[in-house]
């Protein structure tokens, strides 16, 4: 058999099990591949015996595209499947996670809500604290130190 042999078969075999694009995806990737093996000295009958029957590889192709078929109808709510289209890039799958905004924005709020308590919490007692009569002794305390701090120079 020969390469050409090898490709038509191939080509013959995928039609009307898939789509044009993968034919031709198919047909370059074993064009290429035959070609550069031979290119490093490997002679194209050991080629094509190492890589068998090409129905048997049109076999494994469509059910490879069925499943990916199969695997794209099915969707899971919190994923979404973003394709590329790009020649290099075509089967690229990329998850994203999918977050309602309404959520978003309750979770700032409560983040928000959360540190301005946290922060009242914090001033009303230190007020508490200084302005009371108990507090006169933080007074006292914040006036040593910065005449101790101011000694020392």
């Amino acid at each position: 058999m020969t390469q050409k042999e090898f490709l038509d078969v191939l080509q013959r075999s995928l039609s009307g099990q898939v789509p044009p694009h993968v034919i031709t995806e198919n047909l370059n990737y074993y064009r290429s591949y035959i070609s550069g093996q031979a290119a490093n000295g490997r002679s194209e009958s050991h080629i094509l015996d190492e890589l068998g029957d090409p129905r048997l590889l049109a076999k494994t192709i469509i059910e490879a595209e069925n499943s990916n078929r199969h695997r794209k109808k099915r969707r899971d709510p919190e994923y979404d499947s973003v394709l590329y289209d790009d020649e290099e890039d075509r089967n690229f799958r990329q998850k994203s996670f999918h977050v309602n905004k309404w959520m978003v924005v309750g979770i700032l709020l409560f983040v928000c809500l959360l540190i301005f308590s946290i922060l009242f919490f914090v001033f009303r007692t230190a007020s508490l604290l200084l302005f009371s009569f108990k507090g006169i002794w933080v007074w006292f305390i914040i006036l040593f130190i910065i005449y101790s701090l101011s000694r020392r120079r």
